[in-house]
C-alpha cells in the first residue's frame, strides 16, 4: 500500500493509493491572554501547522472570530495574532485535514491604567489612595466588581482595591518593608496593566519604642517599631534620632524593627523619635520617648520606715512626680522595698505615699523607678513602733493596767517605756507573735495627749506611730 498527499491520489500509474488525512493538533499556546483590542501574539506549538494556509484568517479561530494574523514556523510551531473580544475563548486551528480537537483557552482581559495626584504614604500602610481607572469598565457594582478579578499593586506589594464607581476606585496601601516611589499597577485576572506615571512616595514610619522611657545619661536600650526600616542606611549616623540627636548606635533587625541605643540629653521631658532613609524620613509627630532623671526617695529628712508596716509617705528627690495623678500614671511610678515591687500613689510633685509590709530589720533598701529607668538604691532605717495599745485613754492618776503591742528589731527585749516624759513599769507578756507587754499606767501632772515609746533591745529608740498615741484626762 503507497501512502500519498491528497493532491496526488489519482497521479500515481497503476496502484491503489489510500490517503491518510490527519488534523492538526495543539498541545499548547503562550500567552494565555491577551488584551480586548486585539493584538496579541500567541505561540501555538503542535503538529500539522505546515498545511495552515496563511492567507485563509479562518484557519485559526479565536472562539469563531478568525485571527488577524497567521505566521507559521514550522510543523510544530506556528504565531496567530488575537482578534478583539471579551472573556475566555478557545483557539482551534483548521487545514485540509480537519479541524484540531484540542483546544486551548485564551482569556481577553482588559489593559487598566491608573492615573492619580502623587502622594505621600507611611510604609505601614493603609493610605487610601483615589485612583481614575483607564482602559475599561470596572463594573456597574461592587459585586459587579469583585466578579472581574480586578487587583492593584503599590510598588509590587499587593494592595486592596475598593470599588467607587465604573472608572473609579480606591487603592489602599499595603505594609512596607522599603521606602522611596512605588508605581500602581492594576491586573485583570492575571493580565497585568500598565504602571502609573504618578507614584506613591513611601515613607518610613515608626509606630512605637520600648520601653517607653529612658534615663537622662542614656545608655538604654529601645526597640523600635514600624515599617520601611529595610532602607535605612546604616552607615549614616543621623539615620536614627532622638530628640534629634543621633541615637548612640542603632542596628536595622528587619523592616519593621530596629535597635537603637538611647544618647544622653541634659533634658528631662520627652522626645520624638524619627527614622530617616535615603528617601524620606518618619513624621515630626511619631512616638515620643520619656526621658527621665533618676528618682529616689529623700532621706535627706530624718526618713524612716515602721517596723509595723503601713502607710507611708515618702518624700522624693532628683525630678517631678508630676503635676496631676494623670501625670503619676503616665510616669509609671514602681517602688521596690528590697526585691519587693510595690505600687505607690500620688501625693504631690514631690511625695508619694506607700504600703509596706511589717519588718523587724534594721533598715531597707528602698530604690524607684520611672517605667525601666531606676534611680539609685538608698537605705531607709526601720525604726521599732508601737503597734497598738488596749488602752486609749486613763485618767492623770494613773494606776490603770495596759498592753502595749511593739514591732521591730530587738522588740522582744525592749525597754525604757514612758508614757510621755512618765517612765512605767512593763513586763513582757506571754508568747505569741506579736510581742506584747504588759504595763501599769504611770501618774502625769496633767492631761492631753502624748507618746508611748520605748527601747528596743537593739538600742534604738521607738519613733512615732498613730498607734502610739495615749491621752490622760483629768477624769476619774
Amino acid at each position: 500500500m503507497t501512502l500519498a498527499e491528497p493532491a496526488a491520489a489519482f497521479s500515481a500509474t497503476g496502484a491503489f493509493q489510500a490517503v491518510v488525512s490527519t488534523a492538526p493538533t495543539i498541545s499548547s499556546s503562550s500567552p494565555t491572554v491577551g488584551e480586548t483590542e486585539g493584538g496579541t501574539a500567541v505561540v501555538l506549538l503542535g503538529t500539522g501547522f505546515k498545511k495552515v494556509d496563511t492567507t485563509d484568517l479562518e484557519s485559526v479561530l479565536f472562539g469563531v472570530i478568525p485571527a488577524t494574523r497567521i505566521e507559521v514556523v514550522s510543523d510544530t510551531k506556528m504565531i496567530a495574532v488575537s482578534p478583539p473580544g471579551t472573556g475566555t475563548v478557545v483557539i482551534t486551528v483548521k487545514t485540509s485535514g480537519g479541524t484540531s480537537r484540542s483546544a486551548p483557552k485564551f482569556g481577553y482581559r482588559m489593559l487598566l491604567t491608573a492615573t492619580f495626584d502623587s502622594v505621600a504614604a507611611k510604609a505601614i500602610g493603609g493610605t487610601e489612595i483615589p485612583v481614575e481607572v483607564g482602559g475599561g469598565s470596572v463594573g456597574v457594582s461592587a459585586t459587579a466588581f469583585a466578579s472581574m478579578k480586578i487587583t492593584a499593586t503599590v510598588g509590587g506589594l499587593a494592595a486592596k482595591v475598593k470599588w467607587v464607581d465604573e472608572t473609579h476606585v480606591k487603592v489602599v496601601t499595603p505594609v512596607s518593608m522599603k521606602t522611596g516611589p512605588a508605581v500602581i499597577q492594576f491586573n485583570h485576572d492575571g493580565y497585568a496593566g500598565t504602571p502609573s506615571t504618578s507614584v506613591v512616595n513611601v515613607f518610613p514610619w515608626v509606630s512605637s519604642t520600648a520601653p517607653t522611657a529612658a534615663n537622662v545619661v542614656g545608655g538604654d536600650t529601645i526597640k523600635i517599631a514600624g515599617a520601611g526600616f529595610l532602607s535605612v542606611d546604616e552607615t549614616n549616623a543621623d539615620a536614627v534620632t532622638i530628640g534629634g540627636v543621633p541615637a548612640t548606635s542603632f542596628e536595622v533587625t528587619s523592616g519593621t524593627l530596629i535597635t537603637a541605643v538611647v544618647p544622653a540629653t541634659s533634658t528631662i521631658g520627652t522626645a520624638v523619635v524619627k527614622v530617616t532613609t535615603p528617601d524620606a524620613s518618619s513624621a515630626d509627630d511619631g512616638p515620643l520617648l520619656s526621658y527621665r532623671g533618676p528618682l529616689a526617695v529623700d532621706i535627706a529628712d530624718d526618713q524612716f520606715l515602721r517596723a509595723g508596716g503601713g502607710t507611708h509617705v515618702l518624700a522624693v528627690t532628683g525630678g517631678s512626680l508630676g503635676d496631676s495623678t494623670k501625670d503619676f500614671a503616665a510616669a509609671q511610678i514602681t517602688l521596690l522595698l528590697g526585691k519587693t515591687k510595690l505600687t505607690p500613689t500620688y501625693v504631690d510633685a514631690t511625695h508619694l505615699r506607700v504600703t509596706v509590709p511589717a519588718s523587724n530589720a534594721e533598715s531597707a533598701e528602698v530604690r524607684l523607678l520611672q517605667g525601666v529607668v531606676p534611680g539609685p538604691a538608698v537605705t531607709v532605717p526601720i525604726a521599732p513602733v508601737v503597734t497598738a495599745l488596749s488602752l486609749i485613754a486613763s485618767p492623770i492618776t494613773g494606776g490603770k493596767s495596759i498592753q502595749v503591742k511593739v514591732a521591730g528589731l530587738g522588740a522582744a527585749t525592749a525597754t525604757d517605756f514612758t508614757f510621755g516624759s512618765n517612765a512605767a513599769t512593763c513586763q513582757k507578756g506571754s508568747a505569741s507573735a506579736t510581742v506584747t507587754y504588759v504595763c501599769t499606767v504611770p501618774s502625769a501632772t496633767d492631761a492631753g495627749p502624748v507618746q508611748v515609746r520605748f527601747t528596743s533591745g537593739s538600742g534604738a529608740a521607738s519613733r512615732y506611730s498613730a498607734a502610739a498615741t495615749f491621752s490622760y484626762t483629768d477624769l476619774d
